[in-house]
């Protein structure tokens, strides 16, 4: 089978369920595993070329969901065959993963690994049941404040993981937050994707041109944002960046940014997470 991935984390999973040589376009925005760098590009993850989807003879395009429905509209004209794919929860990526094992015929191999991946994310809800949660803020945005919602998969990830988030509608997938809505839930641990202290400094992404890039922040940048002063994180310097991928990159390595993050709300109670 000839795929193409116009999501960085379904080029992830493809790779994980063990069908990277099967896996012959992604986009720009692509960069993982390592052996990725070799396949062809179709265009950005926002804009993805029909054209150039359609050159490489694919037998399945993995698309993502609402961003990609006019691609994948004219995909469809064009005689693809299109798998949409946005999970808003953890048991709707996993369920996603089992279905693309089934749907690409990646066999008992693909499903072991879905097993597995289920069978951590057991234990880790088993781990947090009984604990006190400490109130967790992920900074999505900044210009304005934005945390993830309700219908998000970060927001779903979080509580799985121990956190006490902020109350919002279930069909809110993003909160747009006031000072009023940040001092009164007074957040006791802040995260949000950004640069690692002890790693290189990171490359913009293909075709960014953000003044202030996500990815890039570091914990200063966040600790100084005037919305967040004199908040508990803050105040007790429990602001932390953390990878794109722990959170919001919607595969396998999702679960891993999960045990990681539930060990930061354990330690912070006082409470060895235990993690190997």
């Amino acid at each position: 089978m000839r795929i193409v991935s116009l999501v960085p984390a379904h080029t992830e999973i493809l790779f994980a369920l063990g069908l990277g040589e099967q896996v012959v376009g992604v986009t720009a925005h692509c960069d993982y595993p390592p052996p990725v760098a070799a396949k062809d590009r179709v265009g950005f993850f926002n804009r993805p070329e029909p054209e150039k989807i359609m050159a490489l003879r694919p037998d399945l395009v993995l698309a993502g969901g609402p961003i990609h429905h006019d691609c994948g509209e004219k995909l469809l004209q064009m005689g693809a065959r299109v798998f949409h794919f946005a999970p808003r929860t953890v048991q709707e990526l996993l369920q996603g993963m089992d279905d693309l094992a089934e749907i690409t015929g990646a066999g008992e191999e693909g499903h072991r690994l879905v097993a597995g991946l289920k069978e951590r994310v057991v234990l880790l809800r088993e781990r947090v049941r009984d604990f006190p949660r400490p109130r967790v803020m992920f900074i999505m945005g900044e210009e304005p404040l934005v945390t993830p919602g309700p219908a998000s998969i970060q927001y779903d990830a979080l509580g799985m993981a121990g956190a006490a988030l902020m109350p919002a509608g279930e069909d809110k997938s993003a909160i747009f937050l006031s000072r009023d809505d940040i001092t009164g839930f007074d957040p006791e641990i802040i995260l949000a994707c950004g640069q690692n202290p002890f790693a290189p400094p990171r490359k913009r992404c293909p075709g960014c041109t953000l003044k202030n890039p996500p990815c890039m922040r570091d914990v200063e940048k966040i600790k100084n944002h005037p919305l967040l002063a004199g908040v508990a994180a803050v105040q007790e310097g429990m602001v932390f960046t953390i990878p794109c991928h722990w959170l919001c990159r919607p595969g396998p390595r999702l679960i891993e940014g999960m045990e990681r993050i539930s060990h930061l709300c354990q330690e912070f109670r006082g409470k060895p997470f235990g993690m190997k």
